[in-house]
């Protein structure tokens, strides 16, 4: 993020380009709607670029960021803040070329329509929290307008061949060269397409997995519900074992889902288990003088293995875990039944996961796993801290099960000394300091802490292979 701030200069050229013409309702529903979510800073640039462009035109002259500074009195910083919250609200899109000396294009998008922008689960939703109930139904009223029904009406309109003959229309085209040439484009208008919806941010083979076709039939999880689920979950913070009786909740007498009663069921899920309070609208992006301690965190990479198994899937722990290779049926019912019967939460799921995989030779023994999940959940673990904790403690305990399980018996207690077998990233602190004495087990550290190595690379690597799309 730092080299971002970095981006742009005041030297640096750009152009305006809008995206079909804007007009002045489009004006008003950017100040009313928009403003209180991005701030004023960020909707007098969008203004300020709208201006540059000329009437009945849809691109601007060349200019530099420093006409754009003085003319709105900021730094460049802020330039950068105001343009990157447009973008994430869908109303810019920012395109560079070249290599020392840049130039930008700024596309404006127009704003989502009014009954587009409060039937939108995510906005409709942070702005009622922002303005409060009262501004908020103010500025519902304000875009209502008279509308009659035609129930009562009966159409009489005519068509194009009820009124018009043609006369041989083929030979009278226009001719190529009045049509518009490289580069050129007839005035049009264009149309939002709201948000964007992350649909790697929420894992539906998992929330799949936890339903049955006969009370959620496949087809019923068409695109529109997949979007209004991901929006959901990202609005509310739900995961998948959240979202499973929501979704149930909202089918209807014919199998499909209702969206509105989808979004009621979220809201009401959220209030009732949460907070009373509606979520609000936050900024992720971090400013130039919070990147300090961003990137000495970073530098751990105990703290950064933990925050992968906090965040990530289940299915996605296996997916990494097995180079990108999708998880196999009894595979995805094994975590279906941890999540669901042992009631685990996903952190702790990804733990035992990592855990087994990696003693078990990448095998995923079903009785071994589950025999661990049974511990855990008496132990009533909940935090992906307490389970790795717990993992290095009976770590030697764990061991003796999985002989148990391999041979089908139960093992007598013995001093013999058990083999060192691969470990988690985790679990290296702790068994240094046991095998102090064991040469070969130094050996197997060794060459463990080279995997450990190659294996966050990797995941920096894709870090910022993901960053540079």
């Amino acid at each position: 993020m730092t080299n971002m701030w970095r981006e742009v200069q005041p030297t640096d050229d750009y152009r305006v380009q809008l995206n079909g013409l804007l007009h002045e309702t489009d004006r008003s529903i950017i100040q009313s709607l928009y403003q209180p979510l991005v701030g004023a800073s960020s909707i007098s640039l969008y203004f300020m670029l709208w201006e540059e462009v000329q009437h009945f035109q849809l691109e601007s002259k060349p200019a530099t960021h420093a006409t754009l500074l003085g003319m709105l009195n900021v730094s460049i910083d802020q330039i950068f803040d105001a343009r990157i919250h447009l973008e994430g609200m869908g109303l810019l899109k920012t395109y560079i070329k070249g290599g020392d000396t840049k130039e930008f294009l700024y596309q404006l998008q127009p704003p989502l329509q009014a009954n587009e922008f409060f039937e939108d689960p995510m906005l409709s939703v942070f702005l009622y929290r922002q303005v409060g109930n009262t501004q908020f139904q103010r500025l519902k009223k304000r875009f209502c307008v008279s509308f009659e029904a035609l129930t009562s009406y009966r159409e009489v309109t005519r068509s194009f061949q009820d009124v018009y003959e043609s006369e041989a229309l083929m030979n009278r085209m226009p001719e190529a060269d009045r049509m518009p040439g490289e580069n050129e484009s007839l005035l049009f208008s264009a149309q939002n397409a709201g948000l964007q919806t992350d649909f790697t941010s929420f894992d539906f083979h998992l929330l799949l997995a936890g339903l049955s076709e006969m009370m959620v039939p496949r087809k019923a999880i068409n695109y529109k519900v997949k979007s209004m689920v991901s929006k959901l979950a990202a609005l509310y913070g739900l995961t998948e074992m959240d979202m499973k009786n929501i979704v149930i909740s909202a089918v209807d007498e014919e199998n499909e889902i209702d969206l509105e009663v989808l979004r009621k069921a979220a809201r009401d899920f959220y209030q009732l288990n949460r907070s009373q309070i509606l979520p609000g609208l936050t900024s992720a992006v971090k400013k130039p003088n919070d990147q300090k301690t961003v990137s000495v965190r970073s530098e751990s990479d105990d703290s950064e293995l933990m925050d992968y198994l906090e965040k990530a899937s289940p299915v996605q722990v296996l997916k990494d875990a097995s180079n990108g290779v999708e998880p196999t049926k009894s595979e995805l019912t094994l975590i279906e039944d941890l999540l669901y019967e042992k009631k685990l939460p996903q952190g702790v799921v990804n733990v035992l996961l990592q855990f087994v995989l990696l003693r078990t030779g990448m095998k995923l023994t079903k009785a071994f796993v589950e025999q661990i999940a049974t511990h855990w959940a008496r132990s009533n673990i909940t935090t992906v801290e307490d389970a790795m904790e717990l993992a290095k403690k009976e770590h030697k305990k764990y061991m003796e099960w999985k002989e148990e399980t391999n041979n089908g018996t139960k093992r007598r207690k013995s001093n013999k000394t058990i083999r060192k077998e691969q470990l988690p990233d985790w679990f290296k602190n702790r068994q240094q300091s046991e095998s102090a004495d064991k040469p070969q087990e130094e050996q197997d550290d060794l060459e463990f802490e080279e995997k450990k190595r190659r294996y966050l690379e990797k995941r920096r690597q894709k870090k910022l292979e993901a960053g540079d799309q």
